[in-house]
C-alpha cells in the first residue's frame, strides 16, 4: 500500500527548497500583523477516501490567522 501511495505524484513534482515550512510561515504572518490562531497537519487515508487533521506538520499543514487591527481612527465630527 504504502508503494502506491508514494506513486501517486511524479518524481520532481516538488522543489523542496522552496517549500515554505510552517515556522518560516508563522515569522512572515507575523510581519504582516498576522496572528497565527490555529495550525494544523493534515492527511489523507486512501483506504478510507477521507482527509483528517493532526498534529503532524512535517509533511503538509493548514493554517488561519487574524490580521491585527491597526489603532482605531478619529471619527469626524
Amino acid at each position: 500500500m504504502v508503494f502506491f501511495v508514494l506513486l501517486q505524484l511524479p518524481i520532481g513534482t516538488h522543489e523542496w527548497s522552496k517549500l515554505v515550512t510552517p515556522e518560516e510561515l508563522v515569522l512572515a504572518l507575523q510581519r504582516a500583523s498576522i496572528s497565527v490562531e490555529e495550525m494544523a497537519g493534515f492527511f489523507y487515508n486512501p483506504l478510507t477516501r477521507e482527509w483528517s487533521l493532526s498534529d503532524d506538520t512535517s509533511i503538509n499543514y493548514i493554517a488561519y490567522g487574524i490580521k491585527k487591527s491597526e489603532a482605531p481612527s478619529a471619527t469626524p465630527q
